[in-house]
């Protein structure tokens, strides 16, 4: 295995080296993600996903199940670099690029976690969104109450990190032109913004 000398004098192994490439490239992506500069972002992003793949030990592009394979830390890099494209995805419109990548993601935070954990509920919501993009308000307004229970569950039912949430699901009420849900789920966000105002 190639190595090369670490800063602490340790020989740093070709796997760390990718780790830390990938790493780069997630918080370039991100960076430029946040810049508006899509092109740079889908380029760092799309990169740190084949070096997520190759480290999982799959092949480019096979896609399926593969990655069932590989380790925890690599299925968890998988999953962050499958949602990071969708979530880029996304923001441009490409919707079925996006929901690709969300489910590919999902389906991993699922393996890793069950189905009842925080860092599913984050997939579960961000799918809850497109759909919701989508006009899929069936499918969105499913995922967005799977995410209040188990983001409830976690935090209880009045904590600050059900109110994206609560936001993002009035607004797709209002958009179904179910304004009296809708106007019940704004008033419980607005209560829990009132208990958390500093």
């Amino acid at each position: 295995m190639a190595t090369e000398s670490r800063t602490d004098g340790e020989p740093k192994t070709a796997t760390e080296e990718r780790i830390r490439e990938w790493t780069e490239l997630v918080n370039q992506g991100n960076e430029h993600f946040e810049k508006k500069r899509t092109v740079k972002a889908e380029e760092c992003y799309l990169k740190a996903l084949a070096i997520a793949e190759q480290l999982a030990g799959i092949e480019a592009g096979s896609g399926g199940d593969a990655w069932r394979q590989a380790g925890e830390a690599d299925q968890d890099r998988l999953s962050k670099s499958a949602n990071n494209l969708a979530a880029l995805y996304h923001s441009q419109g490409k919707y079925g690029l996006a929901e690709e990548n969300y489910e590919r993601s999902l389906d991993i935070k699922l393996s890793l976690y069950g189905e009842d954990h925080r860092e599913t509920a984050i997939n579960y919501h961000n799918l809850a969104m497109l759909y919701s993009a989508r006009r899929l308000y069936p499918r969105a307004e499913i995922l967005y109450k799977r995410t209040l229970e188990v983001r409830e569950k976690e935090y209880g039912k009045a904590h600050p990190e059900l109110m994206p949430v609560l936001q993002n699901y009035a607004l797709m009420l209002k958009k179904a032109n179910r304004l009296v849900e809708a106007a019940a789920v704004e008033t419980r966000y607005r209560t829990i913004r009132e208990l958390h105002i500093d």
